[in-house]
């Protein structure tokens, strides 16, 4: 039988790095049994070590410079998640990550909304010459251009929006499978950092959905280092509202399909 060193509390088993009475990080408590203090690389040594001050790269901006921070945070997300997200501290605001999460977002919404327009416009050139009028090339032209100036504009709004109810979500169910040992601000900041896998948008055609499944891969290991809990919680945590929601929306494709067939049946 282990105790927390801090209040004392049963400690479950298998331990699981926080405390789930009073949350505190038992990997960091030096001599308590069965938690071994949590070890780095060396710094200097990796992207592993942790940042001085108990700060994301992204945090420290204002020493290292904005755009060295906004790189390093980038590369230190994608090469090394594990690392970056448990030294990653769960608390200190949400302001700072909230905005490298709407830079990095607005850049991969913003490539993708480019490529989606080249490809509209391309696809409505070869159809007006299969047969299509004029009339309809420009209005699939005119439509692609309302969706650029809509993401150039709004972009950042949906990013941020995106985020609170997603974070929402996930923290939701951490809190039903019991998972959630720390507060809504560990699960959103783990969501901004994520957003640096928006990057992978800037590739054309697959870069949208390496983008997605890796967005996911990020959000199970960091709400795993985040919260101390198991990979399998935070993969259910994540992938259920995923599923959910992929399920809703081909029920409504479904519905609308047989209500369309339906309807031309009728008008037969």
């Amino acid at each position: 039988m282990t105790q927390c060193p801090n209040c004392q509390a049963i400690l479950p088993e298998p331990p699981e790095r926080f405390c789930p009475n009073c949350g505190a990080d038992l990997a960091a408590v030096v001599g308590a049994p069965g938690y071994p203090p949590p070890s780095y690389p060396p710094a200097g040594g990796g992207y592993g070590a942790p940042p001085p001050g108990g700060q994301t790269p992204w945090e420290r901006r204002s020493q290292i410079g904005f755009v060295n921070a906004l790189i390093e945070t980038t590369k230190q997300v994608l090469s090394q998640p594990t690392a970056f997200f448990r030294s990653m501290p769960a608390t200190g605001g949400i302001g700072d990550p909230l905005l490298y999460a709407v830079i990095v977002g607005y850049i991969g919404l913003f490539a993708s909304t480019i490529y989606n327009m080249v490809f509209r416009s391309v696809l409505t050139s070869r159809l007006s010459r299969m047969g299509g009028s004029d009339f309809e090339r420009l209005a699939g032209f005119m439509q692609g251009g309302v969706g650029l100036v809509m993401n150039l504009i709004l972009g950042p709004l949906f990013i941020v929006i995106g985020l609170f109810v997603s974070a929402g979500i996930f923290h939701l169910v951490l809190l039903a499978l019991g998972g959630a040992q720390r507060g809504f601000e560990a699960t959103f900041r783990v969501a901004c950092y994520s957003q640096a896998a928006s990057i992978f948008n800037i590739i054309p055609g697959c870069g949208g959905l390496v983008g997605l499944v890796y967005a996911l891969v990020l959000l199970v290991i960091g709400l795993s280092e985040a919260h101390g809990i198991s990979r399998g919680k935070s993969a259910t945590a994540v992938l259920v509202p995923f599923v959910l929601i992929c399920c809703c929306c081909a029920g409504l494709a479904a519905v609308a399909a047989f209500g369309l067939a339906g309807a031309l049946g009728r008008m037969r």
